[in-house]
């Protein structure tokens, strides 16, 4: 903090702003920076720490942040960006040198149920700031349980860097291509000649003998998915660092840091092109004739994969099972409503849609209404809890009915900026939604409490 306000703070064009206080009375510093001049810039948001044990994100964000005010370079970003730099977004986490908030509470787990307050304190933010591109930087565990049978005695993932965009369906096409030919094609550029390695994003499920990758990210409760459902170019970034200590620090600082700079710099190159396909896709969201992929099956395809024997050293390639959810197939469709309805006891559900940045009105007299209703058809609790919850697996029918909505019911026109946060969280089947979360309570057999406006 007193390196922000020393260093940082007192450049003018930089403003520090304390957007709130962690549960352990904690400020959490955001850092603006802007020249002042011109309008139609480009708006961006660069975070790091969301997990308190990945500090190698938010060092190098606070490099990017000095090396913008301080070169020429950087003023060519600020005649052209309004930048919006979140360093250390947990706080309490990072003090502790723990992966999840105060509250026990991952924060790239909580961005459609926002158990933590520390996440409505974020998303508040991001949300005001409307950006047109976004990135969140991590890092991640390259010695893992799932690697224990590769090599002489255990692998490591070899890679510096990994790239997660996201393959969400109910993203506008436009933002999922940009992120990935765009902003990842020239940042893997940049690594190659900083001789850094890099690779997608993937997680490991061991079945028997076989081992399968997961790539990209299909879930709104994390970064990636969740800012591009503002109608945002989206990226997720993870450098080899969990587990290693201060070891190779100022490798995983850098190239995080290079690839931070390279999205600066392909906003730049690539400013009118940018501009263009976000205006696209907030007029298409706006528009609302756009099917909802409410659950979706990612592609599999085979690939070879490096990995590091950690008794010899060797590179070891192996051919894995990839299953792609940056191609996702969708298995269950419903056409776009004109909008929601929600009864007037979903104050919590209402409160979340508007931290989402939905504008959501509770009407002012009755009113009755042709909708189509949710009837829960499957509802099955886990059996293990998650992050404080047991979470649930629904289906429903849909029932056309003439309903009567008193005063006090909340509607939610689909016809803004900001609605496929809405249809990704508000049909009962969707993954991270309401219903998954027990956000909204029902079980098998009941009506659940929000209804879809039929289209006339």
């Amino acid at each position: 903090m007193k390196w922000i306000q020393d260093s940082i703070a007192v450049h003018p064009s930089a403003r520090v702003e304390i957007i709130g206080t962690t549960p352990l009375g904690r400020d959490i510093p955001l850092i603006y920076l802007s020249n002042g001049s011109g309008t139609g810039k480009i708006r961006v948001w660069m975070q790091g720490l969301l997990h308190g044990n990945e500090p190698a994100g938010g060092e190098a964000l606070l490099y990017l942040a000095n090396r913008i005010l301080t070169t020429g370079k950087g003023s060519e970003f600020l005649e052209n960006m309004e930048i919006a730099i979140l360093p250390i977004a947990n706080v309490d986490g990072y003090i502790a040198m723990n992966r999840r908030s105060a509250g026990g509470y991952d924060l790239n787990r909580d961005q459609t149920k926002f158990a933590d307050p520390v996440s409505k304190i974020i998303k508040k933010a991001f949300i005001d700031w409307q950006a047109d591109i976004a990135f969140d930087f991590h890092e991640f565990q390259p010695t893992r349980r799932e690697f224990s049978g590769i090599g002489t005695n255990g692998a490591s993932t070899s890679y510096d860097v990994l790239f997660l965009p996201s393959g969400y369906l109910n993203i506008p096409e436009g933002l999922r291509r940009a992120s990935r030919d765009i902003f990842r094609k020239e940042a893997e550029q940049a690594l190659d000649e900083h001789g850094y390695t890099h690779n997608f994003y993937f997680t490991a499920n061991v079945s028997g003998d076989e081992m399968i990758l997961n790539k990209g990210a299909q879930s709104p409760h994390s970064s990636s998915t969740s800012y591009a459902l503002s109608n945002a170019i989206s990226m997720l970034v993870e450098t080899r660092g969990i587990g290693l200590g201060r070891t190779s620090f100022i490798r995983r600082t850098h190239s995080s840091y290079v690839v931070a700079s390279s999205f600066l710099e392909s906003a730049l190159r690539h400013r009118d092109e940018i501009q263009g396909i976000v205006a696209v896709a907030r007029e298409a969201t706006i528009a609302a004739t756009e099917e909802i992929a409410v659950l979706n099956e990612p592609s599999v395809y085979h690939t070879g994969v490096n990995f590091i024997d950690l008794i010899t050293g060797d590179l070891i390639t192996l051919d894995l099972k990839i299953r792609n959810a940056e191609n996702m197939t969708p298995v269950l469709t419903r056409p776009r409503p004109e909008g929601y309805l929600l009864e007037s006891s979903c104050m919590r559900e209402a409160e979340i849609l508007a931290l989402l940045g939905l504008e959501i009105e509770q009407i002012r007299k009755k009113k009755r209404l042709r909708v189509e209703s949710f009837v829960i058809k499957k509802y099955q609790e886990a059996d293990t809890e998650w992050e404080k919850i047991n979470t649930v697996n629904a289906t429903a029918d849909l029932v056309i009915q003439r309903k009567v909505f008193p005063k006090g019911s909340y509607f939610l026109d689909l016809h803004q900026k900001n609605a496929n946060y809405a249809i990704s969280v508000l049909e009962p089947e969707s993954l991270n939604g309401f219903v998954s979360y027990r956000v909204s309570a029902t079980s098998a057999g009941d009506t659940l409490r929000v209804h879809r406006v039929i289209k006339k």
